[in-house]
C-alpha cells in the first residue's frame, strides 16, 4: 500500500503535537525544587520586555558561566544530555528563543522576528543574570545570536564553542546556499512559501537523522519536543520570518570574522561532519580565523549532541574548566601575577577587569549556630560516619547556597567540600560537631579546635603583594593565557585556608 507522504506527515504531526503538549505540561508541572533534587537542573522563566523566556539552569553560580544557544527547530531541550555532564564545572544557562521551545511566541505587533531582535532579547536575558562573562556554545541559529552578542559585547566573552554554526559561506552546502539566495531581497508570497516549507517536521527529521551513525537509535523525544513549536501557528510564523532573515546573517559574516581575527577568543570547535547543510569547511573557516582553536570532528549529523554528547562534554570540561591555584605571589606586574604554587611550579595569572577579590578574617566558632550556612573542606574519619573539618568558611547571608552539595575537593588527598546549612551543634571537649543539611541530605562534620574558622573580608587588587598567600580559581583564556576568575588573598596576616 502506498502512503501519501504529505498526508502522513500531517497526521503524524497531529499525533506528535498532542503527545508533545502532554509532555510539556508534565515537565512544567514540576517545581524548580523538585527538578533540582532530581538532576541538579532547574527549569525557570524570565520576563524580557513582556516576553516569557524559558531557560534551564544548573551548576554553581560562582563558576564560569556557560551559555548554551540552541539551533533550529530545536530549543534548550537540545542540551538535555550535555548539561548534567558539565554542570559540575560550570554555571550552565540554556534559554529558549522567542517562538521556540517553551518560550512565548509573541504576536507580530509585539515582536518582529529578526536575528537582531532575538539577539536583543537574549542579551537582556543574559544581563539580568548579573555581570556577564560567558563561554558561549553556539549551534545552528545559535551562531547568528552568539556572534552578534560577541560583536556587541566583546567584554562579555570568555570563550566560544562552535557546533555546526557557521561564520563563512564556505561552510554552507551549495543546495542550501541556493535556497538562501532564492529568499533574499524583497519578501514576496512565493519567498515566504519557500521559507515556510522548511519550517516543518520533515526538516527536523532530516536534521536529526541525516548523517547519524545509527538513526534508528536516536531518542525521538528530540523531534517530539520540537513538534510543540512546529505545530503552533505563531511559532511557525516566527521561525519562518527568521528563515527569511538568514541572508542578513550572510551579510554579517565579515563583521563576525573581523571580531574573531581581532579578539582571538579561546575557541573550541566540535562538528558533526555529516551535516546535510553545514559542511566541515565551516569548522575549517573558524580555525583559519582563530589559529589556536581546537577542532574535533564527529561521525554524526547536524545535531551532534544526540550521539556524541559524552565526548563533547569531555572536550568542554578539558578545554574550559577552571582550576585551583594555591601558593604565594612571587611578583606583580600590572595585571599579571606570578604565583609559586604549593607544588613548586610557577604559574602566570592574568587579571581581567571582572576578576573578583576577597580576603578572609577569623570567625568566632561559637557563633556558628543552627541556620548558619557554611562551606567546609574535610576528610573522612575512621571513627565516625561523618567527616573531620580541615577548615570552615562561614558565608554571609547573601551568599547562602554557594557551592551547595557534597563533592570532591583538592585541598588534601581524599578531601571533600560540603556547602550546607547547619541544623544543630554539639559541643565536645576537643571541638564541635556540626550537623549539616544540603539538598535533602545530611552529614556530620567534626570541627577540631585547631581547624581554621573564617569568613570573608574585603580586598582589592592592591592587596596582591609579593609574599602574600593566595587561593585562586583560574581558567584557560585567550592566547594560551590563564585568567584568574576569583582570588582569596592573605590580608592582615590571615591566610586563605581553602
Amino acid at each position: 500500500m502506498r502512503i501519501n507522504q504529505r498526508k502522513f506527515l500531517v497526521s503524524i504531526s497531529k499525533v506528535i503535537r498532542f503527545a508533545a503538549g502532554v509532555l510539556a505540561a508534565s515537565v512544567l508541572s514540576f517545581s524548580a525544587g523538585d527538578v533540582q533534587a532530581a538532576n541538579d537542573v532547574s527549569y525557570q522563566y524570565a520576563n524580557v520586555d513582556g516576553i516569557k523566556i524559558f531557560y534551564r539552569e544548573a551548576g554553581d553560580k560562582s563558576k564560569p558561566t556557560l551559555l548554551l544557544l540552541h539551533g533550529f527547530p530545536s530549543s534548550s531541550h537540545e542540551f538535555r544530555d550535555l548539561i548534567p555532564l558539565i554542570a559540575q564545572n560550570f554555571h550552565v544557562v540554556a534559554p529558549d528563543y522567542p517562538g521556540m521551545g517553551y518560550s512565548d511566541a509573541p504576536p507580530a505587533d509585539r515582536f518582529t522576528p529578526t536575528f537582531d531582535n532575538v539577539t536583543a532579547v537574549i542579551e537582556k536575558f543574559v544581563a539580568s543574570l548579573g555581570d556577564p562573562h560567558l563561554i558561549v556554545y553556539m549551534t545552528d541559529f545559535g551562531g547568528p545570536v552568539g556572534m552578534r552578542m560577541a560583536v556587541h559585547h566583546p567584554e562579555w566573552i570568555s570563550g566560544l564553542i562552535f557546533q555546526n554554526a557557521i561564520v563563512a559561506e564556505a561552510g554552507v552546502d551549495p543546495a542550501r546556499r541556493k535556497r538562501d539566495e532564492a529568499i533574499s531581497g524583497e519578501i514576496t508570497p512565493a519567498k515566504r512559501a519557500l521559507a515556510e516549507s522548511h519550517v516543518s517536521l520533515a526538516t527536523a527529521l532530516l536534521l536529526y537523522q541525516h548523517g547519524a551513525r545509527n538513526p534508528a537509535a536516536l531518542n525521538p523525544d528530540a523531534w517530539t519536543n520540537d513538534a510543540v513549536a512546529l505545530a503552533n501557528p505563531d511559532s511557525r510564523r516566527i521561525m519562518t520570518d527568521l528563515q527569511l532573515d538568514v541572508p542578513q546573517n550572510v551579510a554579517a559574516f565579515p563583521a563576525w570574522q573581523a571580531y574573531l581575527r581581532t579578539y582571538q577568543p579561546r575557541t573550541l570547535v566540535v562538528w558533526g561532519k555529516n551535516d546535510p547543510i553545514f559542511l566541515p569547511a565551516g569548522a575549517e573557516a573558524v580555525k583559519q580565523l582563530v589559529p589556536d582553536a581546537s577542532v574535533r570532528y564527529y561521525d554524526t549529523g547536524h545535531f551532534a549532541l544526540e550521539e556524541d554528547h559524552v565526548d563533547i562534554a569531555a572536550q568542554i570540561n578539558q578545554f574550559f574548566a577552571s582550576t585551583h591555584v594555591r601558593g604565594r605571589i612571587e611578583s606583580v606586574q600590572g595585571r599579571e601575577l606570578t604565583v609559586l604554587t604549593r607544588e613548586g611550579a610557577r604559574v602566570q595569572l592574568t587579571l581581567p577587569g571582572w576578576a573578583r577579590f576577597a580576603a578572609v578574617k577569623p570567625f568566632d566558632r561559637a557563633l556558628i549556630k543552627p541556620g548558619s550556612y557554611i562551606g567546609t573542606a574535610a576528610t573522612a574519619t575512621a571513627t565516625t560516619n561523618g567527616v573531620e573539618a580541615l577548615e570552615v568558611m562561614v558565608y554571609r547571608e547573601e551568599r547562602r547556597g554557594t557551592g551547595e552539595g557534597h563533592y570532591d575537593w583538592d585541598l588534601a588527598p581524599g578531601s571533600t567540600m560540603t556547602g550546607a546549612t547547619v541544623t544543630s551543634v554539639t559541643e565536645k571537649p576537643d571541638g564541635r560537631d556540626l550537623n549539616l543539611s544540603y539538598g535533602g541530605n545530611t552529614l556530620t562534620v567534626s570541627v577540631p579546635k585547631e581547624a581554621p574558622v573564617v569568613t570573608f573580608a574585603p580586598a582589592t587588587v592592591d592587596d596582591l603583594k609579593p609574599g602574600a598567600a593566595i587561593f585562586a580559581v583560574a581558567a584557560p583564556s585567550d592566547h594560551g593565557q590563564t585568567s584568574a576568575i576569583s582570588l582569596l588573598v592573605e590580608k592582615n596576616g590571615v591566610k586563605p585556608p581553602l
